[in-house]
């Protein structure tokens, strides 16, 4: 079963993507109107076709609402998925969508002019069935990496008439890191409960790396998120397990070492486990950075 918790976090293996971009079409019951200005494509290479920034905006995927709020766009805001908790006040926005996208009904009754779809990997034909639904620019985020986010911001801020504050945004993520070397191996769970890792290819994986983590995914040539085979484990130990959870660090141990094949790695016998908010390592967001702190602030010796 794919973790709820990854879900949650990241929205990464459910949404989708694709669209045309007509010059003179209906959207939203106005006539499109070209002022020659383009707005820059979604990341599946979609034109966003808007007149003018949006002004009412609907956002699929919690790490793009947090956005929204980073670039004093709240008032813009008119829906969010249910998933999206922070900052709090995105918890009193209305509900426009779900982990599996966006509800047509609620976002034609909350008259959004763009919806945007923030998830690690998009089906285009989804996409397409969207926008013909609603009438409206529906914009795919595909964040998988630092570089990709920084992209991320730009667009989202362009869409929004947010320019200023997502270049400045985007900077931060863009600054050169000191002593990118691997300091530990590194086990990446999705969640607290054992089985699903993150692998090649990812957010977290990418997050992690920049902190010093090398992510045994990559020895093992394992793409995306998937379930592991704990015995493969033994074959390639890992230093540290990371482990994204709001729970204690002792509740977390204990279920590592319940596991039979687990219980046998050095790093759970020793307690070698980083055990860290998810929403600091799963969501595209801008707390990503803490995220990154907080993991390099561990040490676990060599």
């Amino acid at each position: 079963m794919f973790p709820r918790f990854l879900a949650l976090g990241c929205l990464a293996l459910v949404l989708a993507g694709g669209c045309t971009r007509p010059s003179s079409a209906p959207v939203g019951g106005l006539k499109q109107i070209n002022l020659g200005f383009k707005f820059p494509d979604d990341d599946l290479g979609r034109p966003v076709a808007l007149k003018a920034p949006a002004k009412r905006v609907v956002v699929i995927g919690p790490g793009a609402v947090e956005t929204m709020f980073k670039l004093n766009a709240q008032s813009q805001l008119v829906g969010r998925d249910s998933f999206a908790n922070y900052p709090p006040a995105a918890k009193k926005v209305a509900v426009g969508g779900d982990y599996q996208g966006p509800n047509v009904e609620q976002c034609l009754a909350l008259r959004a002019d763009l919806v945007v779809v923030q998830g690690e990997t998009s089906n285009r034909a989804r996409f397409e069935d969207w926008q013909k639904k609603l009438g409206v620019p529906v914009a795919a985020l595909t964040t998988t990496n630092f570089r990709s986010l920084a992209a991320d911001f730009r667009k989202l801020g362009a869409w929004i008439g947010k320019t200023t504050e997502a270049e400045a945004l985007a900077k931060q993520f863009e600054a050169p890191v000191p002593n990118y070397v691997v300091i530990y191996r590194s086990l990446i769970q999705t969640g607290d409960s054992p089985g699903w890792i993150a692998g090649r290819g990812t957010l977290v994986s990418d997050a992690a790396r920049r902190a010093g983590y090398g992510n045994v995914a990559d020895e093992l040539k394992i793409d995306g998120y998937k379930q592991i085979s704990f015995e493969s484990l033994l074959v390639h130990p890992p230093d540290v397990i990371i482990v994204p959870s709001t729970k204690p660090k002792a509740q977390v141990l204990t279920s590592l070492r319940a596991n039979a094949a687990l219980a046998k790695l050095p790093c759970v016998q020793k307690g070698h486990i980083v055990v860290i908010d998810g929403d600091l390592l799963l969501r595209p967001n801008p707390r990503l950075l803490e995220g990154v702190k907080q993991l390099q602030q561990q040490n676990f010796g060599k």
